[in-house]
């Protein structure tokens, strides 16, 4: 079911609250930010938004469960995260998108992971930037790509080299991973094509 112009916006404020401070917004943060007069009027949406499957509330303080998160065609999926130092187990589930990018939009096969480490710090990717990664693209020498080794997923530069792929940091208190080409238990998730970073 579609949302009224109105419904949308406080729709988008409770996701957009809930993405920056980890919980959902109370009655009075959604009452304050659109300057209504009074909670009655936030209940009259939030019980809109809740018959249309958008939120469940949940009848406690800040008791919002977002259902959808909200997405525009410049709202990008964040798919987990990417380890950019120690190999970690990825995160696959969807935990939010990043909105209102002028820079870049969505596209098909396009998502965010969550930098987490600082093994490429050197290229300016830092821990709890957002790279953003397109999959069904080439991955050529020595571009950055995300990658799954044995289940771990890691961000690193990419260099073929004979039979064997390097995975180079850029920093050089660490250690370059050698892959082989045929390796079944390798993934290259996707090509990094741009990074958002979050104040």
């Amino acid at each position: 079911m579609t949302l009224t112009k109105m419904q949308e916006k406080v729709f988008r404020f409770i996701c957009e609250f809930a993405n920056e401070n980890g919980f959902p917004p109370s009655y009075s943060d959604i009452s304050g930010h659109f300057d209504f007069s009074s909670d009655g009027t936030v209940r009259t949406y939030l019980e809109h938004l809740e018959k249309k499957r958008y939120i469940q509330r949940l009848g406690k303080a800040r008791g919002i469960k977002i259902l959808k998160p909200y997405a525009t065609e410049n709202s990008i999926p964040i798919l987990g995260n990417v380890s950019a130092g120690p190999l970690k187990l990825p995160v696959e589930e969807l935990s939010g998108h990043i909105s209102d990018i002028d820079e870049i939009k969505n596209a098909e096969g396009r998502f965010a992971l969550k930098i987490s480490g600082d093994s490429m710090k050197d290229a300016g990717i830092l821990n709890g930037d957002y790279a953003i990664i397109q999959t069904k693209v080439p991955i050529h020498n020595g571009q950055i790509a995300a990658v799954i080794v044995d289940d771990e997923a890691t961000l690193k530069r990419i260099y073929y080299e004979g039979d064997k792929v390097r995975l180079q940091p850029e920093n050089e208190f660490y250690e370059p991973m050698y892959i082989n080409r045929d390796n079944s238990t390798a993934n290259f998730i996707g090509r990094y094509i741009a990074l958002i970073r979050r104040a």
